[in-house]
């Protein structure tokens, strides 16, 4: 393993730069995911300025022309909006199985994930960015407000369905980027080709899910049953539209055979919020 992999430290360092071998860190060998990722962000760290590279550590930077992933007939951003905020999500997404019957489909049951935010990173070190949900999905959730392990990032807010609705709460004590409840427009699979162990499949070899396209829905009522109209609009977000890409992980096995009535699934991804 080269001698140049990176280590990004926690909170209390200020930059990205301090050089650590990980077999004298650690004891244990690193998944390949994880090493991928060191040797991304060791390249491109450096040929970065001094300037870029404390960027990286910042919750807050000059976004200028970010690059989101994409997939063939995943719908484009609408024109006329700008990119709002970027995360990683990493948790898990849940499902149902009928126990008296193998054969059945597990059924989609929501999602419950703590979001990580890597605006800067997806912006500045893109490359290093398209690493990490892989790395993410390798290592096991962080605990509380900790950063996400290996990447620089910091708790931007959780992710739950508020019935039926995918919910995004991007607000903490640190700080308020809204409370945003969607609709997915459009839901695309991870060709075959993109799916590899190691990079996006689960320890536990579950395939990425889908990649989406959802919009603002600042009013579910009609298909959230006893949900107040008013618990379902956002609350001081401008965001119009979210991506979930660059998934890892999370699907269910084919059939119910061997599950248990419910189940969960460990999964990563990114989210890419779109603002008017």
């Amino acid at each position: 393993m080269r001698s140049s992999l990176l280590l990004l430290l926690p909170a209390t360092l200020t930059t990205l730069t301090t050089a650590v071998a990980i077999e004298r860190r650690h004891n244990r060998a690193w998944p390949e995911s994880i090493r991928a990722f060191y040797t991304a962000v060791s390249d491109r760290l450096s040929t970065l300025p001094p300037k870029t590279i404390s960027a990286l550590t910042s919750t807050t930077c000059n976004i200028g022309s970010p690059s989101m992933p994409t997939i063939p007939d995943l719908p484009p951003v609408t024109q006329g909006l700008t990119l709002y905020h970027v995360a990683v999500g990493r948790g898990t997404q849940n499902y149902t199985c009928n126990p008296n019957d193998p054969n059945a489909i597990p059924v989609a049951a929501g999602a419950s994930a703590t979001l990580y935010n890597t605006t800067c990173i997806s912006c500045l070190a893109p490359l290093a960015m398209a690493q990490l949900t892989g790395a993410a999905l390798a290592i096991p959730t962080p605990k509380g407000n900790a950063p996400l392990f290996p990447a620089q990032a910091f708790v931007s807010g959780q992710h739950y369905f508020t019935g039926p609705a995918p919910t995004f709460n991007l607000h903490t004590n640190a700080h308020n980027y809204g409370i945003q409840f969607a609709a997915v427009l459009a839901k695309v699979a991870v060709p075959e080709k993109m799916i590899k162990p190691g990079r996006n499949v689960g320890k536990d070899g579950s395939k990425p899910v889908p990649w989406l396209k959802l919009s603002s829905a600042d009013s579910l009522s009609d298909t959230a049953p006893g949900v107040q109209q008013q618990a379902l609009r956002s609350d001081g977000s401008p965001v119009q539209e979210i991506y979930r890409v660059n998934t890892a992980g999370g699907s269910p096995p084919k059939t119910c055979d061997g599950m248990k009535k419910d189940f969960e699934v460990e999964y990563a991804a990114e989210y890419w919020f779109w603002r008017r």
